[in-house]
Protein backbone atom coordinates (compact mmCIF):
# COMPACT_ATOMS: atom_id res chain seq x y z
CA UNK A 1 0.00 0.00 0.00
CA UNK A 2 2.91 2.37 0.51
CA UNK A 3 3.99 1.66 -3.11
CA UNK A 4 1.21 2.41 -4.38
CA UNK A 5 0.49 5.64 -2.79
CA UNK A 6 4.25 6.52 -3.20
CA UNK A 7 3.35 5.75 -7.35
CA UNK A 8 0.06 7.56 -7.13
CA UNK A 9 2.07 10.72 -5.73
CA UNK A 10 4.77 10.89 -7.96
CA UNK A 11 1.95 10.45 -10.74
CA UNK A 12 0.60 13.57 -9.32
CA UNK A 13 3.53 15.70 -9.04
CA UNK A 14 4.47 14.87 -12.42
CA UNK A 15 1.18 16.03 -13.76
CA UNK A 16 0.79 19.61 -11.29
CA UNK A 17 4.25 19.98 -13.04
CA UNK A 18 2.92 19.19 -16.68
CA UNK A 19 -0.40 21.64 -15.72
CA UNK A 20 1.96 24.25 -14.76
CA UNK A 21 3.83 24.14 -17.77
CA UNK A 22 1.16 24.06 -20.19
CA UNK A 23 -0.27 27.13 -18.25
CA UNK A 24 3.01 28.84 -18.50
CA UNK A 25 3.65 27.95 -22.55
CA UNK A 26 1.01 30.65 -24.10
CA UNK A 27 2.94 33.69 -22.23
CA UNK A 28 5.76 32.26 -24.39
CA UNK A 29 4.77 33.26 -27.92
CA UNK A 30 3.72 37.01 -26.36
CA UNK A 31 7.00 37.56 -25.21
CA UNK A 32 8.54 36.74 -28.57
CA UNK A 33 5.68 38.83 -29.72
CA UNK A 34 6.30 41.74 -27.90
CA UNK A 35 9.85 42.16 -28.81
CA UNK A 36 9.75 41.39 -32.74
CA UNK A 37 7.40 44.84 -32.66
CA UNK A 38 9.81 46.91 -30.18
CA UNK A 39 11.41 49.07 -32.73
CA UNK A 40 15.15 48.38 -33.61
CA UNK A 41 18.01 50.02 -31.29
CA UNK A 42 19.05 53.18 -32.82
CA UNK A 43 21.67 53.18 -35.92
CA UNK A 44 24.46 55.01 -34.67
CA UNK A 45 26.76 55.57 -37.78
CA UNK A 46 30.24 57.19 -37.27
CA UNK A 47 29.90 61.25 -38.03
CA UNK A 48 31.20 60.94 -41.85
CA UNK A 49 29.04 58.46 -42.60
CA UNK A 50 25.61 60.16 -41.34
CA UNK A 51 26.59 63.31 -43.15
CA UNK A 52 26.68 61.44 -46.24
CA UNK A 53 23.87 59.58 -45.69
CA UNK A 54 21.60 62.50 -44.73
CA UNK A 55 22.72 64.59 -48.12
CA UNK A 56 21.71 61.19 -49.97
CA UNK A 57 18.24 60.60 -48.23
CA UNK A 58 17.65 64.45 -47.81
CA UNK A 59 16.83 63.82 -43.97
CA UNK A 60 17.82 65.81 -41.36
CA UNK A 61 20.83 64.80 -39.33
CA UNK A 62 21.06 64.31 -34.96
CA UNK A 63 24.39 64.34 -33.82
CA UNK A 64 24.70 62.91 -30.19
CA UNK A 65 27.93 64.15 -28.83
CA UNK A 66 28.31 62.28 -25.80
CA UNK A 67 31.45 61.36 -23.25
CA UNK A 68 31.29 57.27 -21.24
CA UNK A 69 32.76 59.50 -18.03
CA UNK A 70 29.86 61.79 -17.94
CA UNK A 71 26.94 60.82 -16.10
CA UNK A 72 24.50 62.65 -18.24
CA UNK A 73 25.96 60.96 -21.47
CA UNK A 74 25.22 57.59 -19.72
CA UNK A 75 21.62 58.57 -18.40
CA UNK A 76 20.69 59.40 -22.44
CA UNK A 77 22.03 56.46 -23.06
CA UNK A 78 19.49 54.52 -20.59
CA UNK A 79 16.31 56.97 -20.31
CA UNK A 80 16.20 58.45 -23.68
CA UNK A 81 17.80 56.56 -26.87
CA UNK A 82 16.44 53.13 -25.19
CA UNK A 83 13.07 54.14 -25.08
CA UNK A 84 10.77 53.16 -28.11
CA UNK A 85 9.00 56.59 -29.21
CA UNK A 86 12.80 57.29 -29.69
CA UNK A 87 13.96 54.31 -31.33
CA UNK A 88 11.05 54.12 -33.78
CA UNK A 89 10.98 58.09 -34.78
CA UNK A 90 14.79 57.98 -34.91
CA UNK A 91 14.68 55.12 -37.40
CA UNK A 92 11.83 56.12 -39.37
CA UNK A 93 12.68 60.19 -39.99
CA UNK A 94 15.97 60.74 -38.77
CA UNK A 95 20.50 59.79 -39.49
CA UNK A 96 21.71 59.11 -36.44
CA UNK A 97 25.13 59.94 -35.49
CA UNK A 98 27.41 59.17 -32.24
CA UNK A 99 30.75 61.51 -31.72
CA UNK A 100 32.93 60.30 -28.37
CA UNK A 101 34.32 63.77 -28.10
CA UNK A 102 37.03 62.21 -26.41
CA UNK A 103 37.92 60.72 -30.05
CA UNK A 104 36.85 63.45 -31.64
CA UNK A 105 37.21 66.76 -30.15
CA UNK A 106 37.55 68.61 -33.48
CA UNK A 107 34.10 68.10 -34.87
CA UNK A 108 32.70 69.24 -31.32
CA UNK A 109 34.62 72.46 -31.23
CA UNK A 110 33.34 73.18 -35.11
CA UNK A 111 29.96 72.78 -33.75
CA UNK A 112 30.92 74.72 -30.50
CA UNK A 113 30.60 72.27 -28.09
CA UNK A 114 32.74 71.95 -25.22
CA UNK A 115 31.17 69.46 -22.88
CA UNK A 116 29.04 66.57 -23.52
CA UNK A 117 26.25 65.89 -23.67
CA UNK A 118 25.02 67.39 -26.51
CA UNK A 119 21.95 66.70 -29.03
CA UNK A 120 22.68 68.54 -32.57
CA UNK A 121 20.00 68.67 -35.05
CA UNK A 122 21.34 69.18 -38.71
CA UNK A 123 19.78 69.61 -42.37
CA UNK A 124 20.86 67.62 -44.77
CA UNK A 125 23.14 70.55 -46.22
CA UNK A 126 24.90 70.61 -43.08
CA UNK A 127 22.88 73.84 -41.29
CA UNK A 128 22.67 73.83 -37.84
CA UNK A 129 19.04 73.83 -36.73
CA UNK A 130 18.77 73.03 -32.93
CA UNK A 131 20.96 71.86 -30.20
CA UNK A 132 19.67 70.93 -27.00
CA UNK A 133 22.76 70.27 -24.35
CA UNK A 134 21.88 68.01 -21.20
CA UNK A 135 20.25 65.44 -20.72
CA UNK A 136 16.91 65.71 -21.89
CA UNK A 137 14.13 62.84 -21.94
CA UNK A 138 12.40 61.07 -24.70
CA UNK A 139 9.85 63.45 -25.12
CA UNK A 140 11.83 66.25 -25.89
CA UNK A 141 14.21 64.42 -28.18
CA UNK A 142 11.13 63.44 -30.17
CA UNK A 143 9.94 67.08 -30.08
CA UNK A 144 13.36 68.79 -31.65
CA UNK A 145 13.67 65.47 -34.06
CA UNK A 146 9.94 66.25 -35.33
CA UNK A 147 11.02 69.79 -35.91
CA UNK A 148 13.31 68.74 -37.94
CA UNK A 149 11.62 66.01 -39.87
CA UNK A 150 9.11 68.14 -40.67
CA UNK A 151 10.67 70.73 -42.53
CA UNK A 152 9.20 74.15 -40.30
CA UNK A 153 13.23 74.90 -40.10
CA UNK A 154 13.01 76.67 -43.33
CA UNK A 155 10.39 79.12 -42.26
CA UNK A 156 10.76 79.34 -38.23
CA UNK A 157 13.65 79.00 -35.82
CA UNK A 158 13.05 75.66 -33.43
CA UNK A 159 12.34 78.00 -30.11
CA UNK A 160 9.35 79.89 -32.38
CA UNK A 161 8.42 76.52 -33.44
CA UNK A 162 8.38 75.19 -29.88
CA UNK A 163 5.96 77.96 -28.29
CA UNK A 164 3.46 77.69 -30.78
CA UNK A 165 3.69 73.88 -31.00
CA UNK A 166 4.15 72.54 -26.80
CA UNK A 167 1.75 70.54 -25.65
CA UNK A 168 0.66 72.27 -22.60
Amino acid sequence: MNNAFTSAARRGAAGAILLLALALLPAWPCRAADKAAAPPPVAWRSFREATAEARHRDCPLLVFFSAAWKASSVRLDRETWSDPRVRRYLDENIVAAAVDMQDMPAVAKHFGIAEPPAILLLAPDGTQLAMLRGFHGPAAVVRVCTYAASGAWEYTDYETWLSHNLVR
